[in-house]
Parts: C-alpha cells; sequence; structure tokens
C-alpha cells in the first residue's frame, strides 16, 4: 500500500487534488481509500468532503478526529477509536493507494505539500 499525506493551508487546494488523483487511480485501475483529518466533531453522514471522495471512488474514507473516527463504505458507516493515526492505515488492507488530508505536524507518514503532490501525480 502507498501512503501519501497531502498538507497545507485552508484553501489550499487539498481537497480538490486528492479528487483528481482518486479519480486517475481508480481509471487506471488501483483501489484507493482516504483519511481526512478534522477539529470539528465527527458525523456519520456521508456528505461534504467524505461523500465527494467516495463519489470520486475511494472505495473506503475515513473521517478523524483526535482519537475517534467516523469509516464510510459500502457496507455501511461505523465508528472507531484509535491511539495514534497510522493506527487507522489497518482499515486499508486491501487498498493500493491511502490519499490522506491533513495531520500536517504529523510524521507517521510521508507529507507532502500540495504542490509537492501535485508534481508527485502529476497533476
Amino acid at each position: 500500500m502507498r501512503v501519501v499525506a497531502i498538507t497545507g493551508f485552508s484553501g489550499s487546494g487539498k481537497t480538490t487534488l486528492i479528487l483528481r488523483v482518486i479519480e486517475r487511480s481508480v481509471a487506471a485501475g488501483q483501489r484507493v481509500g482516504c483519511i481526512k483529518h478534522t477539529h470539528h466533531p465527527l458525523n456519520e453522514e456521508d456528505r461534504g468532503d467524505t461523500g465527494r471522495m467516495r463519489k470520486a471512488g475511494a472505495e473506503r474514507v475515513i473521517l478523524a478526529n483526535s482519537g475517534q473516527a467516523v469509516i464510510f463504505e459500502a457496507a455501511g458507516t461505523r465508528r472507531v477509536t484509535y491511539g495514534e493515526p497510522r493506527e487507522l492505515l489497518a482499515h486499508f488492507a486491501a487498498t493500493d493507494l491511502v490519499l490522506i488530508e491533513g495531520w500536517k505536524g504529523y510524521d507517521g507518514w510521508p507529507n507532502y505539500s500540495v504542490d509537492e503532490a501535485r508534481e508527485l501525480f502529476g497533476c
């Protein structure tokens, strides 16, 4: 599994880039998943950025805040707890690419700025 975290300030284009990478990767036959970090209370409504990521082709999307997460997938929605963010990768065992939005201060996976990620994916 390839893991790429895209970090940047609000409005820098993180979500737009992630949606483009999901679409391209799925079209190339890859299985893609996403993790989105939020500082807001969690919800179990498949809407907003998580809904857009699923509509773009991500098989599983996790919305996570500090220690809790909601997993969105075809089988439904469920809540999980975790200790450190890297533990969330266990939910993507059969996934080729996991795109992560946020956690810019976390060094448990490769972090790229929006511009670096654009170069990495050729977008």
